[in-house]
């Protein structure tokens, strides 16, 4: 589970690392109380999942209230990797600071944390120079080690040294307390004296969220993933435009390797489940239908506990009910005759084949 900038904040506030003044805003009413509360100039920045948000626009430094006003009304209706700002954060902007790099983050080769730490920062983390990488003891790292690396990034000594040190044993303990995957600041700053975590990503470990009650309330990372969990079906949103529709995991899988070796790219996986039943494609299709990048459906259906009628009920009465995307299916298996003939009448394009399937909603303009 993915935090949004200011969750991971919060977090960084609970556990000490200093972070701007900041205000979280909803609605464009909520700006002048918020650049009233930290002062100009200031930053505005879209509050989405997405990586590249600076380089999509969606981070702004503005020195006048209007131009608040102006650039937060533009990021909130920008779409950055088709994703909507959920919020925007407005904080006080830091003059010409000093950037770097730390993260504490799961390898799962060694099968231990790690701190990656740099004296440079604001850039991804492949292209780092000078890091450190050190991994991290199963009682978490103690006071003399988290110096050494202090001192092996170029940090000699001083007020900075020893807030940088602090800092990085607050962040380690927040991602072993939390049990992060990963814990990061890029970047933090250094404004004179004073070292301060100008952005946040904090990723969670779903398998451990059951002893987090804390993040019971938290929103999913896309509310579609949202919506499909309560109906029972397995979503993930991808960023092409042919939507991949299944039962069984391994079989949608292998379906998206069938439209990516054609030639196409899938707008996302979902997985309908074993069992299905004729409400809960239903759901599937209405979903899918709202998918923003979905341009064609690809229904793939082998019926064996699913039964193909269902399937075929649901297509048909979401279909019918109004328009959406051209759907390409292959539906076999049990009751499969039955199933083709309810879809007779209907502009669903039916194939006898996986590949025939493929290759027609590929194809199609």
């Amino acid at each position: 589970m993915r935090l949004f900038e200011y969750q991971g904040k919060e977090l960084f506030v609970k556990y000490g690392i200093p972070i701007p003044n900041s205000r979280v805003v909803r609605e464009l009413a909520e700006v002048d109380a918020a650049i009233d509360a930290v002062g100009l100039p200031a930053v505005v920045k879209a509050q989405v999942l997405a990586g590249g948000r600076g380089k999509a626009g969606g981070v702004a430094v503005v020195r006048s209230e209007q131009e608040a006003r102006t650039e937060a009304a533009r990021i909130m209706g920008l779409r950055i990797s088709g994703e909507k700002p959920s919020a925007l954060l407005i904080e006080s902007a830091t003059v010409d600071p000093k950037e770097m790099y730390l993260a504490v983050t799961l390898d799962r080769g060694k099968r231990c944390f790690v701190v990656i730490a740099s004296k440079a920062g604001g850039v991804e983390v492949e292209s780092l120079a000078g890091r450190v990488i050190e991994p991290v003891p199963l009682d978490g790292l103690t006071t003399e080690r988290a110096t050494s690396i202090a001192t092996r990034i170029g940090f000699t000594g001083g007020e900075t040294r020893a807030s940088y040190v602090d800092i990085l044993l607050k962040l380690e303990r927040l991602s072993r307390e939390v049990e992060c995957e990963l814990a990061e600041i890029n970047p933090l700053a250094i404004a004179g004296d004073t070292l301060m975590a100008l952005d946040s990503k904090i990723i969670l470990d779903d398998n451990a969220l059951f002893r987090h009650p804390e993040f019971a309330q938290l929103p999913p990372e896309d509310p579609m993933e949202g919506e499909a969990a309560k109906e029972g079906f397995a979503f993930v949103r991808l960023d092409g435009d042919i939507a991949v529709v299944g039962n069984g995991a391994g079989l949608v899988l292998s379906t998206l390797d069938l439209v990516s070796d054609a030639g196409g790219k899938p707008a996302c996986f979902l997985d309908l489940g074993g069992g299905s039943q004729q409400d809960r494609v239903e759901a599937a299709l209405r979903l899918v239908r709202r998918l923003p990048n979905a341009k064609k459906v690809l229904v793939n259906i082998f019926g064996g506990i699913t039964r193909t009628t269902d399937v075929a009920a649901g297509l048909k009465n979401v279909i019918t009910e109004q328009p959406m995307q051209p759907v390409y299916a292959r539906i076999s298996g049990a009751e499969e005759a039955e199933a083709r003939k309810m879809l007779e009448g209907t502009p669903i394009r039916l194939y006898a084949t996986a590949p025939e399937a493929v290759k027609a909603v590929v194809s199609a303009g």
